[in-house]
């Protein structure tokens, strides 16, 4: 017989239903609850990423379609040579992708641009300007066009890594055993 309670009305009452294993314990009730947390943030958060992502890849070939254009109208010491991709890592967990500038050397040749890192010596979201090195008079409008934006979407990437894995480690906590804490007894004489 399930207990009642206020953390009963709480539960996600469908699924348990279409389950039919409807929580006995106020403790299986719990770990019901961090799985299905843990699950439907997976979900929602690659819904989100996959939309980020979208809206990366829109603004990035509106990036290279004015680069392209620039390149056919200035003369070859304004052409510039900043480029920047979207693509998905199979390291990065489930939604996630980089957002990369880079500058062409030759036709097959291309070296990635580092972002740098903040004070605390964590990589930064944003690349500083200094980062593009020598830029013609449009690459740098454009990239100021671009760059605050891929730099928002590093960063709620990172914040929601960082939920991804604080909920797995909150799994494992619930779901590793217990420790026992041994008192001594204080009618024993020899626990002194």
């Amino acid at each position: 017989m399930a207990m009642g309670g206020n953390w009963m009305r709480e539960s996600n009452c469908e699924q348990a239903i279409k389950q039919q294993t409807e929580p006995k314990t106020r403790q299986d009730w719990i770990a019901h609850s961090l799985i299905d947390l843990q699950s439907d943030f997976l979900v929602r958060s690659t819904v989100v990423l996959d939309a980020m992502r979208e809206e990366a890849e829109a603004s990035t070939r509106m990036y290279i379609e004015k680069m392209l254009d620039a390149q056919r109208s200035y003369p070859p010491n304004e052409r510039g040579s900043i480029s920047v991709r979207v693509r998905r890592s199979a390291k990065s967990g489930p939604g996630m992708f980089q957002i990369e500038w880079y500058r062409v050397k030759g036709r097959k040749r291309t070296h990635y641009l580092k972002r740098g890192k903040d004070r605390d010596g964590k990589i930064r979201h944003g690349y500083s300007i200094r980062s593009f090195g020598q830029l013609t008079g449009w690459e740098k409008d454009l990239i100021d066009r671009h760059e605050p934006r891929f730099a928002q979407m590093r960063a709620i990437q990172s914040h929601l890594s960082q939920i991804r894995m604080r909920l797995r480690m909150i799994d494992q906590e619930f779901k590793a055993p217990l420790k026992t804490m041994k008192f001594a007894s204080l009618d024993d004489p020899n626990d002194e």
